[in-house]
Formats: structure tokens, sequence, C-alpha cells
């Protein structure tokens, strides 16, 4: 890749190996004649990820792999390859199908279409998805809309994609999975306009849910999220 595509998509991987062919596989089909480069992360997995990765990469020339050494948590693993990453527009989604492939490139084109896509961010909207799942990102909306005042729909739905220059204003980003907050409460700061696409979201394929593995993580996740809401309220940043 000599010249710098018009889009970067990075993908977070921790102790993602088994899905890592799969996904290569589906970017390649979806991805046919498309400018971009595929950023995967190797977010310090201890798994055997960096192996497969340097046996796989070379058969997927749009493709390549920035590692952390050691896990600091999801949001410094996107933050990481998107600092990595040389396209006009940016973006980032799941590793382990639950979203699609083919999403990011629907967002990329929505994104085209815009009336200012310079100043555009295209999210996802998801559908498939359980009813707790469901029951807790409206609590979530609900609260982070009166938090901020402005209007927030699925906070944590992927993929996420806008023109670099948002990054100019992702100045102290969150280390853990508050990061899609972070961003999409600058964004609307900084005057973006939100669009959303549909996404499927099933059951994933690979991996696990670091946050929601039982009752007591996902209620330790959502308070973590709440103080962090607030905090960043506060902070007016």
């Amino acid at each position: 890749m000599s010249s710098a595509p018009q889009l970067s998509i990075v993908l977070p991987c921790y102790n993602e190996s088994r899905g890592i062919e799969a996904i290569l596989s589906r970017f390649a089909e979806v991805g046919r004649g498309q400018d971009f480069e595929l950023i995967l992360v190797d977010n310090g997995s201890k798994d055997n990820t960096q192996e497969v990765l340097a046996r796989l990469l070379p058969r997927f020339s749009f493709a390549r792999s920035v590692k952390v050494e050691v896990n600091q948590g999801y949001g410094h693993g996107i933050f990481t390859g998107l600092s990595a990453a040389r396209g006009e527009v940016v973006a980032w989604s799941h590793a382990d199908l639950q979203t699609d492939p083919a999403d990011v490139f629907r967002a990329w084109a929505a994104y085209r279409n815009a009336q200012r896509p310079e100043r555009t961010m295209v999210k996802g909207r998801r559908f498939g998805r359980r009813l707790s799942e469901k029951i807790i990102s409206l609590g979530m909306q609900v609260l982070s809309t009166l938090v901020f005042r402005t209007y927030m729909d699925e906070i944590n739905a992927q993929p996420k994609l806008f023109h670099r220059d948002l990054l100019a204003h992702v100045t102290s980003p969150p280390v853990d999975f508050n990061f899609d907050l972070y961003v999409l409460v600058m964004a609307k700061r900084h005057g973006w306009q939100i669009e959303s696409i549909p996404v499927q979201f099933p059951p994933r394929k690979y991996g696990h849910s670091n946050w929601a593995a039982t009752w007591r993580s996902k209620i330790r996740t959502i308070l973590r999220s709440v103080r962090y809401m607030f905090s960043l309220a506060l902070a007016g940043q």
C-alpha cells in the first residue's frame, strides 16, 4: 500500500485468534473494489493472535496489524488503531462478526451521501438483540440524553465512521468501553451531525463478552459507565 487509502477501518482484537481468518475473508468479500485498509489491533491478547496474524496477513493485501503489548482496555486498543490509520475517513467495528463487515461499507456510502460528509458521523443502530440488552441500552440512552442535554441513541452500536478531522477533538479518551460514549459526545459538542444505519446484531460467533459475562459484571459495568458519564458532563470538555 504505497498511497493512503480513502478509508481506514480499525478492529480491536483481544483473544480473537479463532475468528481472524473469518473476519479477513469477509472483508475481502465485501470490500472488493473499495479503497480501504483494515487495521487489526492485537490488544494485548494472551492467546496466539500474533501467530495467526503473521500467518494470515500476507494473504490479504488490504490488512495490517498493530500491537498493544499490555491490554489497557477496549478504548485504548481502538485509539491505538486510529492513531495508526492513514485514511481520510476512519471507522471502527467489532472483530467477532457480531457486526457484519458489510455494515462498514454501507456506513461509508451513507457518509458520502450526507449533505456535509466531513461533518457527519455515521453509526449503527442495532436490531436482533436480546430483550435484556435492549433494556440496558435504552436505560443508558435515556440517562445520557438527560445528562448531556442532547439526544443520544445506541451509544455502543457499531460501526462508527467519520472524517479524521474529528480526531483533533479526541484529546483525552478513556481507555475502556466508555470510548464510544466519549467520541460520540465530542462529535456532538463540536457540531458533527449523527446519522444511523440499521445493523443486525446476532449472537457472537467467536470470543466472549468481557462486560456481560455475569449479571454482577453487567451491573459493575453500568455503574462505571454512569460515573464516567457524569464526570464527562461536569468536565464540559
